[in-house]
């Protein structure tokens, strides 16, 4: 897998200069620098994780360096703070951005983007069983609460398995894999009653997102089926 890892430098600092009611200046300009990864990285065909808001997570397989250096390039124009950006490999998702946090960590530049090689992307669109009726009968906050717990308990499995996970809020959670766990992942949703997942394969994290909830759809329609795989391979 290949990663792309973006950090906000100084961020600290460059919150506390905001004064004391920065709080929804923060947010308002995070929510902002968001939408702009967002805008820019799907475009070229990947996916960005916002694990923490001082630095993104970005899938970059099947996207050439040109296309991430043009994301760079616009995030910079917005950006609060400069940005350091290292783009590693792993032979997981895990290990591709524990390798590009090293980079962060230990490079002397402010970018680092390596031709590296890229690798099909593997999705897993998991959401909750009944999801609407638990939200009729809790409150939203108490069905919130039930749904993290769930994210939590599943992102520690997908770890241990090399892969990595992002809320999607309301009961939507996704998970980046390689292809030889997907056995695993499924044997984790057989085990659980909550939860079913749909999952795909694509060349690069769009396709294979719409590869997941495709195939969480089926599961949907059908639904006597805990697990479905579909394919886009573009």
């Amino acid at each position: 897998m290949k990663i792309l890892l973006m950090e906000f430098i100084g961020y600290k600092e460059w919150t506390e200069s905001l004064g004391y009611d920065r709080e929804w200046k923060i947010q308002d300009i995070q929510s902002n620098v968001y939408k702009t990864v967002n805008d820019e990285i799907s475009r070229t065909g990947g996916f960005s994780l916002p694990v923490r808001y001082d630095g993104l997570i970005i899938l970059a397989d099947g996207i050439s360096t040109k296309d991430l250096l043009k994301v760079y390039a616009k995030i910079k124009e917005i950006a609060p703070t400069k940005i350091g950006v290292c783009l590693s490999y792993g032979k997981s998702p895990r290990e591709a951005e524990a390798n590009a946090h090293k980079c962060i960590l230990s490079s002397l530049s402010e970018t680092s983007f390596n031709e590296l090689p890229d690798e099909n992307v593997v999705a897993c669109h998991f959401d909750y069983n009944n999801f609407t009726l638990l939200t009729k009968e809790l409150s939203f906050y108490t069905a919130y609460m039930k749904i993290t717990r769930l994210y939590s308990m599943l992102s520690e499995k997908i770890y241990d398995l090399g892969g990595i996970t992002q809320y999607l809020g309301g009961d939507n959670m996704i998970a980046f894999i390689n292809e030889d766990i997907i056995d695993k992942v499924i044997n984790i949703v057989q085990n659980m009653d909550e939860i079913k997942v749909g999952i795909g394969i694509g060349k690069n994290a769009r396709s294979a997102m719409a590869g997941a909830t495709k195939a969480l759809d089926e599961i949907r329609v059908e639904r006597e089926e805990r697990w479905k795989i579909a394919k886009f391979l573009m």
